[in-house]
């Protein structure tokens, strides 16, 4: 589990793992308000450029370039699903890519901030915080076993595509275009095991740390506060003032027509 974490050779580590818990909890608490309260282009633009830089400082280009890729071709689903429709039902039309924009820019902004909270937290020092603001035992665990969850996916599904590389399946796009059903079978199948395997690992582990306990288990002093977590939480409020003015002043610009009935 920690080796999710590590340093790999060769590669800096970023420097968000140094980050206090709270900071990174307080990012994605202040990146889902601003995603739901705010309505404009222009708005959810400033959001996702600073949630942008906040991700490319976990040093993962890779990950990030698979993930925008995957957002990518879900809009175009989207849309493409949205022409369709537009043909065959008039009334349910509108999915344009106009429309779809900022949905999508809400979309990327929260992925940003929820994977940088996930792969450079680690369950203990989440837990902690978690329990430390007094949230309640339902809230609190589902919440650390989710975000724990995502590291432990990817590298299930790492796993299973080297499976396959070493075992000489071909799988990549074309294969995936020519046989997807093959495909399908091939990789589907082996990460739900995975996936159900790890959840009860995380279970366990959650047990052995003491969760559900009257009496604490697990360590309760976490990271104190240090210069690098005032410096983001000194952009964190920039950012959101910036992203407010934009919601007020400039909401108007580039909106999606509402259609009359």
């Amino acid at each position: 589990m920690r080796a999710l974490f590590a340093k790999k050779p060769g590669a800096e580590a970023s420097p968000l793992q140094h980050l206090d818990a709270r900071t990174k909890l307080m990012v994605t608490l202040a990146a889902a308000v601003l995603t739901v309260a705010c309505g404009g282009a222009l708005s959810q633009l400033v959001l996702f450029a600073a949630t942008l830089v906040y991700a490319l400082f976990l040093k993962r280009p890779g990950l990030l370039a698979v993930l925008y890729g995957a957002m990518a071709v879900m809009m175009a689903v989207a849309a493409l699903f949205g022409l369709l429709l537009e043909q065959w039902f008039p009334a349910m039309g509108g999915l344009t890519l106009k429309a779809l924009f900022i949905p999508f820019l809400r979309g990327l902004s929260m992925m940003n901030v929820v994977m940088v909270l996930a792969l450079t937290t680690r369950v203990e020092d989440l837990l902690a915080t978690l329990e430390r603001i007094r949230l309640p035992f339902c809230i609190f665990l589902p919440t650390a076993v989710m975000l724990r969850f995502i590291p432990t996916f990817t590298n299930d599904i790492k796993q299973v595509w080297e499976t396959l590389k070493i075992r000489g399946w071909p799988v990549g796009p074309v294969m995936m275009t020519m046989r997807p059903l093959l495909c399908a079978r091939l990789v589907l199948a082996p990460v739900l095991f995975r996936a159900l395997k790890s959840s009860e690992t995380l279970g366990v582990a959650s047990e052995l740390k003491g969760l559900g306990t009257t009496k604490r288990t697990m360590r309760m002093d976490g990271r104190t506060m240090t210069r690098a977590d005032v410096v983001v939480l000194g952009v964190l409020t920039l950012t959101a003032v910036l992203t407010l003015l934009a919601e007020v002043f400039l909401k108007h610009i580039w909106a999606t027509p509402v259609a009359m009935p």
